[in-house]
């Protein structure tokens, strides 16, 4: 009798459940056109066909612009900073999670990249099929990295007839263009994209070879110089929907897509060096000073600060991570929590000397700054830290071999 009553209960909840196959169009559109990174896509396209159709597998990236100068032809591909951690089920054991770069080239392969250094460098060697259904993801930033064509011909025309059914926006820069980007593979792009009714409205920011803000509105299909001071900016990122740029004394302003220009903080005492990093919904300034020297800068080579922005007072004022650590890259800076990390203590800032290059030539490789005691360290002394970059670690490689 009790074993009747179970198997009506289980028939009933079965009957209950949601056939989601049946979701409603008009709600999955809505839905798929808020994804924007791979991890959630691959996620939603496994539900089932239904769902599957309303993601093209080549969605990625999205209608950002196609590039063409005088002298070579370039693309932009969205790259996306991952954590990847046991599925739910293995994480009581003591394996360590995985941070990599995923990104994939002008003929759509998949590749892997230090998520520090920048793209300029060759991607990793992963004889394997990453499949993220397979493990928890966790998404802790992205940028847009401005990249070359194959010259190969064969190559190139498969990439253009791949972009064409992107639908990628085209974009000529001539040779007068008074905005001009320079032709540095690797530049730091950020875009803002915004979802409407209709259509998918997307933005970028740069900044130009004279370190000056240039925004990018694919309803107009050119770039356009902010006009906001003649000051040589050194850091570009997306904050609420808007801009934000800011110069080595500390000075920021925001810009949004109507074209609009805000002061948003004064100067700060401190380096020449300036990062900004979006950090549970705060704007924060990572102020460096450094000695100018070669090698690892030792004890007092280095000052490291942070600051949070007062959007209210219109200043940057010092502040804790608390349990949150910050990586400084060359593109792409981000945060993560030390528990997500599976780290031992978070108020640390982790950086690669690839950051520095637009301001000096410091080489001190991979470094953690420990904010409570005003350290540096090589990567190295934090074990912690120094196993969460490549290469993988052994229980992914064992996932790729038993599936």
């Amino acid at each position: 009798m009790e074993k009747e009553s179970k198997e009506k209960r289980r028939e009933v909840s079965m009957a209950m459940a949601a056939d989601w196959s049946t979701l409603h169009k008009d709600l999955l559109l809505l839905i798929s056109s808020r994804l924007d990174n791979e991890a959630d896509i691959i996620r939603f396209r496994s539900v089932c066909s239904t769902w599957r159709f309303f993601i093209p597998n080549h969605s990625l990236p999205f209608k950002l612009p196609h590039f063409h100068t005088s002298s070579l032809s370039c693309y932009l591909s969205k790259h996306n900073i991952f954590l990847i951690k046991p599925p739910q089920q293995e994480q009581q054991q003591t394996l360590r999670p995985w941070l990599i770069r995923i990104a994939k080239n002008s003929c759509r392969e998949t590749q892997l990249f230090h998520p520090l250094r920048s793209v300029d460098s060759s991607p990793y060697h992963f004889p394997h099929v990453l499949d993220l259904k397979k493990f928890s993801v966790v998404r802790l930033g992205a940028d847009v990295v401005m990249g070359r064509y194959n010259e190969d011909k064969t190559v190139l025309e498969r990439s253009k007839e791949l972009l064409s059914q992107f639908e990628l926006y085209q974009l000529k820069i001539h040779r007068q263009d008074p905005t001009p980007l320079g032709h540095g593979m690797g530049k730091k792009v950020v875009a803002i994209m915004q979802h409407g009714k209709n259509k998918e409205t997307v933005a970028l920011g740069t900044l130009n070879q004279n370190g000056h803000p240039v925004l990018f509105h694919c309803s107009e299909k050119h770039w356009t110089l902010i006009p906001c001071m003649s000051t040589y900016f050194l850091d570009i990122c997306v904050f609420k929907e808007r801009f934000y740029a800011v110069n080595k004394i500390g000075r920021t302003v925001a810009f949004g897509l109507d074209y609009s220009v805000e002061l948003v903080a004064e100067y700060v005492n401190g380096g020449d060096m300036k990062f900004l990093v979006e950090c549970e919904g705060e704007l924060l300034l990572v102020d460096i000073c450094d000695s100018h020297c070669f090698g690892f800068p030792g004890e007092k080579g280095l000052k490291l600060k942070v600051f949070r922005l007062n959007e209210r007072k219109k200043e940057w004022r010092s502040k804790s991570l608390g349990n949150r650590v910050l990586f400084l890259g060359n593109g792409c800076s981000f945060s993560a929590s030390a528990s997500d990390l599976s780290v031992v203590k978070g108020n640390c800032v982790v950086f690669i000397d690839d950051a520095f290059i637009p301001f000096d030539n410091m080489r001190c490789g991979m470094c953690v700054f420990d904010l409570d005691e005003q350290r540096l360290s090589p990567l190295s002394h934090y074990p912690d830290y120094f196993n969460l970059f490549w290469p993988p670690p052994e229980w992914i490689l064992e996932t790729q071999y038993h599936s």
